[in-house]
Protein backbone atom coordinates (compact mmCIF):
# COMPACT_ATOMS: atom_id res chain seq x y z
CA UNK A 1 0.00 0.00 0.00
CA UNK A 2 1.37 3.71 -0.99
CA UNK A 3 1.66 6.36 2.03
CA UNK A 4 -0.81 8.57 0.00
CA UNK A 5 -3.76 6.17 0.17
CA UNK A 6 -3.53 5.33 3.36
CA UNK A 7 -2.96 9.01 4.72
CA UNK A 8 -5.93 9.85 3.03
CA UNK A 9 -8.15 6.56 4.27
CA UNK A 10 -7.04 7.93 8.27
CA UNK A 11 -7.48 11.56 7.46
CA UNK A 12 -10.91 11.14 5.48
CA UNK A 13 -12.34 8.31 7.94
CA UNK A 14 -11.77 8.31 11.43
CA UNK A 15 -14.85 10.05 13.13
CA UNK A 16 -13.45 13.49 14.22
CA UNK A 17 -10.14 13.09 12.80
CA UNK A 18 -7.93 15.96 14.45
CA UNK A 19 -4.94 15.50 12.91
CA UNK A 20 -1.09 16.84 14.01
CA UNK A 21 1.58 16.85 11.78
CA UNK A 22 5.06 16.93 12.94
CA UNK A 23 7.41 14.65 12.23
CA UNK A 24 4.90 11.94 12.12
CA UNK A 25 1.28 12.77 12.25
CA UNK A 26 -1.56 11.82 14.72
CA UNK A 27 -4.51 11.51 14.49
CA UNK A 28 -7.06 11.07 16.85
CA UNK A 29 -11.03 9.46 16.57
CA UNK A 30 -13.23 11.00 18.50
CA UNK A 31 -16.43 9.80 19.58
CA UNK A 32 -19.44 11.86 21.66
CA UNK A 33 -16.87 14.51 22.80
CA UNK A 34 -14.49 12.50 24.01
CA UNK A 35 -10.96 10.72 22.24
CA UNK A 36 -10.93 7.25 21.91
CA UNK A 37 -8.02 6.52 19.65
CA UNK A 38 -4.89 8.19 18.53
CA UNK A 39 -2.98 6.33 15.45
CA UNK A 40 0.44 7.59 14.04
CA UNK A 41 1.44 7.49 10.71
CA UNK A 42 4.59 8.29 9.07
CA UNK A 43 4.94 12.00 7.53
CA UNK A 44 6.30 10.89 3.98
CA UNK A 45 5.03 12.45 1.03
CA UNK A 46 5.90 10.10 -2.14
CA UNK A 47 4.33 7.33 -3.63
CA UNK A 48 6.67 4.60 -2.35
CA UNK A 49 5.24 1.71 -0.56
CA UNK A 50 4.66 1.55 3.33
CA UNK A 51 6.76 -1.31 5.23
CA UNK A 52 4.81 -4.06 6.38
CA UNK A 53 6.31 -3.52 10.00
CA UNK A 54 4.67 -0.07 10.04
CA UNK A 55 1.66 -0.67 7.99
CA UNK A 56 0.93 -3.89 10.76
CA UNK A 57 1.19 -0.72 13.36
CA UNK A 58 -1.21 1.30 11.80
CA UNK A 59 -3.60 -1.01 11.55
CA UNK A 60 -3.38 -2.80 15.32
CA UNK A 61 -3.56 1.26 16.13
CA UNK A 62 -6.96 1.64 14.14
CA UNK A 63 -8.31 -1.57 15.68
CA UNK A 64 -8.90 -3.47 12.37
CA UNK A 65 -8.21 -6.64 10.99
CA UNK A 66 -6.40 -7.48 8.08
CA UNK A 67 -9.49 -7.72 5.86
CA UNK A 68 -10.88 -4.65 7.60
CA UNK A 69 -7.58 -2.74 6.78
CA UNK A 70 -7.95 -3.57 3.58
CA UNK A 71 -11.65 -2.11 3.29
CA UNK A 72 -10.53 0.94 4.94
CA UNK A 73 -7.93 2.10 2.51
CA UNK A 74 -9.64 0.29 -1.00
CA UNK A 75 -12.71 2.68 0.13
CA UNK A 76 -15.52 0.21 0.41
CA UNK A 77 -15.45 0.67 3.89
CA UNK A 78 -17.38 4.16 4.76
CA UNK A 79 -16.72 6.77 7.57
CA UNK A 80 -20.16 5.69 8.83
CA UNK A 81 -18.93 2.38 8.82
CA UNK A 82 -15.60 2.65 10.53
CA UNK A 83 -17.34 4.71 13.12
CA UNK A 84 -19.88 1.95 13.87
CA UNK A 85 -16.94 -0.60 14.08
CA UNK A 86 -15.47 1.63 17.01
CA UNK A 87 -18.65 1.14 19.31
CA UNK A 88 -18.82 -2.04 18.74
CA UNK A 89 -15.53 -2.55 20.09
CA UNK A 90 -15.92 -1.09 23.66
CA UNK A 91 -12.64 -1.02 24.21
CA UNK A 92 -12.03 2.74 24.85
CA UNK A 93 -10.85 1.95 28.75
CA UNK A 94 -7.83 0.59 26.88
CA UNK A 95 -6.56 4.26 25.12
Amino acid sequence: MKYREVTRAIENKVPGGRTRAGKENNCWAVLDGQRVLRVTYPSIHGRADIPKGTLHSIRKQLRLDRDDFERFVDCPMSAPEYELHLRTLQTFDQV
